[in-house]
């Protein structure tokens, strides 16, 4: 394989890494302070891309034509807008009547959420794929060694890297970040302290369904949505948050890397083993560290 190859299939995997990175990040914020997998986490990403293309096509494209900010900022405000609420009306009053409840149970229900969620994106919006690469069209291409690489892929890895670092500080440097690690740790004893736990879970909550929509209002300009694309990147996140580690802010970042770098090698090489490959790199990786790379007992 070709270097110029080699250094776009590179930014490639950074590309998607960044987008898995937002969904895991926002599956472990949830996980930190209620101790459930939130299967239904999936579903605020395909919203996020829902509602991205809805108004880009239906709005953004009539008001302000080809402009650029028009592009970036309505489409992008709209879908993380649009999953808070979604997620305060109909997640969180399902995450806080299973918490506790066992962990069968609490996969069930949010399972359950999430196959609600497809039967409403198609009451919705259809069947039919829905695309909006206006913005990817619009910020055009760039030189690298010698091929062509789209701006937008490089502003999203600019954009996600960025929130990566603003996390880190929020989570391990500022006030908040110290009582959210303390509920996450021991909820009684942070509550016992005097710790408003219940405000927290809402910022929680906020806080990762505006990680999962933003990073589905930045896949869509890429690709397109269509039914069953919860599906597709819940087995996708799950399996970076396995081998990252529950709860790891560091796992996150970790496990959103190698889930897209052999998802990539997978679609080079051997593309009908590509969910093979990624539950055999998982597979692995519980044999040898089972709490996952980034993940602590």
């Amino acid at each position: 394989m070709s270097l110029d190859l080699i250094v776009l299939y590179t930014l490639d995997t950074f590309f998607y890494a960044s987008l898995i990175f937002l969904i895991v990040s926002g599956l472990n914020i949830i996980y930190g302070v209620l101790r459930i997998v939130n299967l239904a986490h999936a579903s605020l990403f395909a919203l996020g891309a829902y509602t991205m293309a809805w108004i880009t096509s239906t709005y953004v494209i009539k008001i302000f034509g080809d402009s650029l900010v028009g592009l970036i900022t309505l489409p992008l405000l709209t879908a993380v807008i649009v999953t808070i609420i979604a997620s305060l009306a109909l997640v969180m009053p399902i995450l806080t009547y299973a918490h506790g409840k066992g962990d069968a149970f609490q996969l069930i229900v949010t399972f359950g959420l999430l196959l609600v969620f497809e039967e409403l994106f198609q009451i919705i919006w259809g069947r039919a794929p829905l695309a909006a690469g206006q913005l990817f069209f619009m910020l055009g291409f760039i030189d690298i060694v010698d091929k062509k690489y789209p701006v937008y892929k490089i502003m999203v890895i600019a954009v996600t890297g960025a929130l990566a670092i603003i996390l880190w500080h929020v989570i391990y440097r500022t006030g908040f970040g110290l009582v959210f690690r303390a509920i996450a740790m021991d909820p009684e004893m942070s509550a016992a302290l005097g710790v408003n736990v219940g405000r927290v879970v809402v910022i929680a909550i906020i806080l990762a369904s505006t990680l999962a929509g933003l990073g589905g209002a930045l896949y869509l300009p890429v690709a397109s949505i269509a039914p069953g694309v919860s599906l597709e990147f819940l087995i996708i996140a799950f399996v970076g948050l396995v081998i990252g580690g529950l709860g790891s802010f560091t796992g996150s970042l970790i496990g959103a890397f190698i889930v897209s770098l052999f998802r990539i090698l997978s679609v080079l090489f051997i593309p009908e083993l590509e969910l093979v490959i990624l539950f055999a790199v998982a597979a692995v990786v519980l044999l040898v560290k089972p709490e996952g790379i980034g993940g602590g007992r």
